[in-house]
């Protein structure tokens, strides 16, 4: 199974830095505006190894993947960033305000070795894209070091992995501090006897890449381009492993929220006429006044029900027929596949009811993505889309049977919530 092992981490300096203004949300979540705000919140803040400015004046040698590397060795010469005296796990909580009730979750940082997904043991559930890997594999080749970490799930039910971190909070952590958003973070360095006994606990644990697929793909054709160019590839060399933050799947602050769809482009049919295209395949159920109606009802409503927005202030909810058989209409997916509410939606809802194919979703950019439905309506709102459509998220077991069934979700599937920070702590691939 997976192969889960302590390790060197490079960390900032606390007697040089605060470190909740060096800190960071994960590279892809950064708009410009917070990219400058970071910028200027301290000189050392990480976004200036992770997500580096560009100027009208780069080139081959002078851009900002360039700009990281020097940044982060002179940060390492300055004393800014030190490596660890000791190889250990590090072990990350979170505390976070969610759907009316405060959540707590932990993660353990370690180094996991790289393994293709056709070997069934780091098992992905989401397609990607090849401009983002690409992005990450100029800066990886650069910088030789994982500034962030991958976001694992893993099976819990006997190894007790989450019994034994949960002990380990008893005591006070490195570090402690509240960010602009209000989650707390918590950091301890572990070590000792503890190394072994997570090392062992994880020998026949199987890992779900949570968040982090384009990143993982990454690290893992960096790997092999690095294996073919050293005569002397022994298998243990740093660059043969990723860091990864793992949550178990037991953990009760595991939560994962939905990432609503707006169309872009024109409806395929007339406002009027969707309810009538609806009826071949869902029952209207109830028209809301507002969207906060809307939200609660589907919350309530059956499973395989969505809800929809379509300008002119009509909020519908609706539920998947009865007599729908999903096996005879998507003989075409797996099993696991059928019962998700995102398939229903890409396959029946745009697929079949609006004629929208999965290319053009994939390749022209049919669909806009929120995580929160309020802006959805806005986008609809602003002619950026012509229908916002909400789903409900899918829960950790549907997206853990969906991966053991060696299948993949649409992108954007899953949100797990929060996002993990960046800069905690740094693994080296360099010696």
């Amino acid at each position: 199974m997976a192969e889960v092992l302590s390790f060197r981490g490079l960390l900032y300096n606390a007697s040089k830095v605060e470190i909740r203004d060096v800190v960071a949300p994960p590279y892809d979540v950064i708009s410009p505006e917070e990219q400058e705000r970071l910028y200027c919140k301290d000189p050392h803040n990480v976004v200036r190894l992770t997500l580096g400015k560009e100027t009208p004046q780069d080139s081959p040698s002078d851009n900002r993947y360039t700009r990281a590397r020097d940044y982060l060795r002179r940060w390492i010469e300055e004393g800014i960033l030190v490596r660890d005296t000791r190889e250990r796990f590090y072990l990350y909580r979170q505390g976070f305000f969610a759907l009316g009730r405060r959540w707590r979750r932990m993660a353990l940082f370690a180094r996991v070795r790289l393994m293709d997904f056709s070997e069934g043991v780091i098992l992905p559930h989401e397609r990607t894209l090849s401009a983002p890997k690409e992005d990450r594999l100029k800066l990886l080749r650069e910088c030789e070091i994982n500034f962030s970490p991958i976001f694992g799930l893993f099976p819990d039910e006997e190894s007790g992995i989450y019994t034994l971190l949960e002990e380990e909070t008893r005591v006070p952590p490195l570090w402690s501090f509240e960010d602009e958003a209000g989650v707390t973070h918590e950091f301890w360095p572990l070590d000792g006897h503890l190394v072994g006994e997570l090392e062992r606990a994880f020998e026949n644990v199987p890992i779900l890449i949570a968040d982090g697929h384009h990143r993982y793909e990454t690290a893992l054709q960096y790997m092999k381009e690095r294996a073919r160019a050293n005569p002397r590839h022994r298998g243990d060399e740093p660059y043969n492993f990723v860091m990864m933050a793992l949550v178990s799947m037991e953990d009760p602050g595991l939560l994962v929220l939905p990432t609503h769809r707006v169309l872009r482009g024109d409806l395929p049919c007339p406002s009027h006429e969707l309810e009538e295209r609806l009826g071949g395949y869902f029952d209207l159920v109830e028209r809301c006044r507002d969207l906060e109606a809307l939200m609660a009802a589907l919350e309530k409503a059956p499973s395989h029900s969505f809800g929809l927005y379509v300008p002119g202030g009509f909020y519908l909810l609706i539920s998947l027929r009865k007599d729908i058989d999903l096996e005879r209409e998507l003989s075409h997916l797996p099993p696991p596949l059928r019962e998700l509410d995102v398939i229903l939606l890409h396959e029946l809802l745009l697929g079949r009811v609006l004629g929208i194919s999965q290319e053009e979703v994939r390749d022209r950019g049919r669909l806009g993505y929120y995580k929160d439905a309020g802006q959805a309506v806005a986008a609809v709102e602003g002619g950026e889309g012509t229908m916002a459509a909400f789903l409900r998220a899918p829960s950790v077991e549907e997206i853990w049977r969906v991966a053991r069934a060696g299948e993949t979700m649409p992108q954007k599937s899953t949100y797990f919530y929060p996002k993990l920070i960046t800069g905690l702590v740094m693994y080296p691939l360099f010696e």
